[in-house]
C-alpha cells in the first residue's frame, strides 16, 4: 500500500503548473488516493505532499481524496482546510467549504473564513442561480460556504455542542487540557481524604471586641 501511495504521489508531483487533467481523471485519481489513507498518519502525509502543489488539479485531487476518505476524522487538518478556503482556484475553495460542511468542524477562525468567502450571497436565490450556472466556480464556492456557515450558526442557536477533534500533542490547548485533568484528579484525591474546612463561630459580642482591639490610625493634625 505504501508503494502504491508513493507511485501516485510521484506521478502527480511531477506534473507542471499548466498541465491539465480531465474531470474524469481527477475523480479516478482522488479515489485511488483515498484508498491509501486508511492507515494512521497518511492524511497528514498527503497534506504535506500535495496540498500546496503548484498545479491546481493536483491540489484538488488531494483535497477530494481527503473528503472521500473522511480524513478530518483521522487527523486535525483544520489549518490546511483554512488555507484552502483562500486558494487562488475557486474550485479548491468550493471543495474546502464542502469538507467543512460535511465534517461540522467549528471554530471562530472557520466561521470568519466561511463568512469572508460567502460574501453577499443569499439562499435560496443564489443556490438556484448556481444551478443555472454550473461553470461559475466562484458562485458555487460562495454558495457552499454560506451553506456550511448557516449549519454552524443554526447549531449555535439551538445550543448544540459540536464535538471537536482532540488537540495535537505539544500544543497550548493540549497542555491546558492536561493541566485541567491534573487539577481535577488532585481535587478528587483531596475530597476522598475527607478534608473539611472548619469555621469558628463568632458571637456578636466577641466580634465587637475584636473590632475594637484593632488599632486605628490617628488622624493627622493640620498645622
Amino acid at each position: 500500500m505504501q508503494l502504491r501511495y508513493r507511485m501516485l504521489v510521484f506521478k502527480l508531483g511531477r506534473l507542471p503548473r499548466q498541465e491539465r487533467i480531465s474531470p474524469v481523471d481527477e475523480i479516478a485519481l482522488a479515489g485511488q488516493l483515498a484508498e491509501q489513507l486508511d492507515k494512521p498518519g497518511m492524511v497528514e502525509r498527503l497534506v504535506a505532499d500535495l496540498f500546496d502543489h503548484e498545479n491546481a488539479h493536483v491540489r484538488r485531487i488531494a483535497l477530494n481524496a481527503v473528503r472521500r476518505a473522511h480524513g478530518y476524522r483521522q487527523a486535525d487538518i483544520t489549518l490546511a482546510l483554512l488555507r484552502k478556503l483562500g486558494d487562488p482556484d475557486p474550485w479548491l475553495r468550493h471543495d474546502a467549504a464542502w469538507i467543512l460542511h460535511e465534517s461540522g468542524l467549528d471554530s471562530p477562525h472557520i466561521r470568519a473564513a466561511l463568512r469572508q468567502l460567502a460574501g453577499p450571497v443569499m439562499l435560496p436565490y443564489d443556490l438556484e442561480r448556481s444551478r443555472a450556472n454550473p461553470g461559475d466556480a466562484l458562485l458555487h464556492a460562495q454558495v457552499r460556504a454560506r451553506q456550511a456557515l448557516d449549519v454552524l450558526l443554526a447549531r449555535q442557536t439551538a445550543g448544540t455542542v459540536i464535538a471537536k477533534l482532540p488537540y495535537a500533542d505539544g500544543t497550548v490547548g493540549h497542555t491546558r487540557v492536561r493541566r485541567r485533568e491534573q487539577l481535577k484528579l488532585a481535587f478528587e484525591r483531596h475530597k476522598e481524604r475527607g478534608a473539611k474546612l472548619r469555621f469558628r463561630r463568632v458571637e456578636n459580642g466577641e466580634e465587637n471586641k475584636e473590632a475594637a482591639a484593632v488599632p486605628r490610625p490617628k488622624p493627622k493634625t493640620v498645622p
